[in-house]
């Protein structure tokens, strides 16, 4: 009487483990830190927030200069200027925890750059936002 055998080899075993252990070696690399892109996320999220909301600004100076905030002195400071950067957002402050930077000479040039980086991240890389003068 012949005896069938049913299941797997312990060779065939090993190299199943063995190829598994491959795939999750090299996968390991691809989602080992991830926290550098989404801090550079957020940035490039606050970054474009600030430059939408400098357009929205722009249109509504433009056609009445009653509305928005004004961005038109030869002297304006990303990071020191409470006035327009903060009334630029929504929630009327900028977002804590992000360094800025940037300067624009607004009687002289129709946009300047501001430069939002995280503080506390040396990792990460600073979005910048367009600041359009208004008239």
């Amino acid at each position: 009487m012949l005896k069938s055998q049913k299941g797997f080899t312990l060779v065939e075993l090993v190299v199943v483990i063995v190829l598994l252990g491959i795939l999750g070696v090299t996968a390991l690399g691809r989602f080992q830190d991830l926290s550098g892109d989404a801090q550079n996320a957020a940035n490039e999220g606050i970054a474009s927030e600030l430059s939408a909301a400098s357009s929205i600004n722009f249109a509504a100076r433009t056609l009445n200069p009653a509305n928005g905030v004004a961005i038109s002195t030869a002297a304006e400071n990303c990071a020191t200027d409470p006035g327009f950067v903060d009334n630029l957002f929504a929630s009327g402050t900028r977002p804590a925890g992000y360094n800025w930077a940037g300067t624009g000479d607004c009687t002289t040039v129709a946009s300047f750059n501001c430069t939002v980086d995280s503080a506390g991240s040396g990792t990460d890389t600073p979005a910048t936002a367009t600041i359009l003068c208004t008239p």
